[in-house]
């Protein structure tokens, strides 16, 4: 594959992901956010959009069923990882105890909390799988992993700026989410090369978004910066880990 192929591929990947997201995703469908289920509409849209990715990524022969194997979580080198994965657990759960309001914890009812969870899974898989599936791979097989996750992760960014074009949030709002979500894709990215899988950076996606969303308040913008900064540094801890620990980056070159 040369050079331009391969980021032809990686941008074309990640493109058709959000085009079917927020394409199908802005539809006004009542019937898919039913009482019992209010993120069945998160669901069937984020499956649809992984489901386009996979479809293209195969055709172009850059689909890799290792990386959503359960298997591979419990192989020996890669729990070997997992330890480094701790630090940006703990940070993802600390939403839960730094709002505005001052009050600790989650907030919502059972039912809600527990759709809400399935919803930041799928979100999670969704779009784990479309920046730093087959498009990473395409990067990884021409270029280092440093511009790889990069370059993947600031599309990553830039794929929220739809919350702006098709759901009304503000200006500033949106470009700040872009620059929280570059910098969250880069930690996950380096998640990806130091397991070997997209599944944890799954967790870790979910777990991010559903304490977020469901603590109480949001949290200061201090604390948010604080964040950028760390999910910027350890994804860099985790990418250098990855190149130079026992098991290396596993991506085909």
């Amino acid at each position: 594959m040369t050079r331009r192929r391969a980021w032809g591929c990686a941008l074309g990947l990640m493109l058709l992901w959000w085009c079917v997201t927020y394409g199908f995703g802005s539809l006004h469908l009542p019937w898919l956010q039913p009482a019992w289920f209010p993120h069945l509409g998160v669901v069937v849209t984020d499956a649809l959009s992984l489901g386009a990715v996979a479809v293209l990524a195969w055709r172009l022969g850059l689909f890799d069923g290792a990386l959503l194997s359960p298997g591979a979580l419990l192989r020996p080198d890669a729990v070997r990882e997992y330890v480094w994965l701790v630090p940006p657990l703990v940070v993802a759960c600390s939403y839960a105890l730094v709002g505005r309001d001052g009050v600790p914890g989650i907030s919502g009812s059972a039912g809600l909390l527990l759709s809400s969870a399935v919803g930041m899974l799928a979100i999670g898989l969704s779009e784990e799988f479309g920046a730093r599936g087959p498009a990473l791979t395409a990067l990884l097989r021409v270029d280092g992993p440093v511009l790889a996750c990069a370059a993947t992760s600031v599309v990553f960014g830039l794929w929220h700026v739809g919350n702006g074009l098709f759901f009304g949030q503000s200006a500033a709002e949106t470009a700040w989410q872009v620059v929280v979500a570059g910098a969250a894709g880069f930690l996950w990215a380096g998640t990806r090369l130091v397991t070997g899988s997209l599944l944890p950076g799954v967790l870790l996606h979910a777990a991010n978004d559903f304490f977020q969303l469901n603590s109480p308040g949001a949290a200061p913008f201090w604390f948010q910066c604080v964040v950028v900064v760390f999910h910027v540094a350890w994804g860099g801890v985790l990418v250098r880990r990855a190149r130079a620990g026992p098991s290396g980056i596993r991506t085909p070159r």
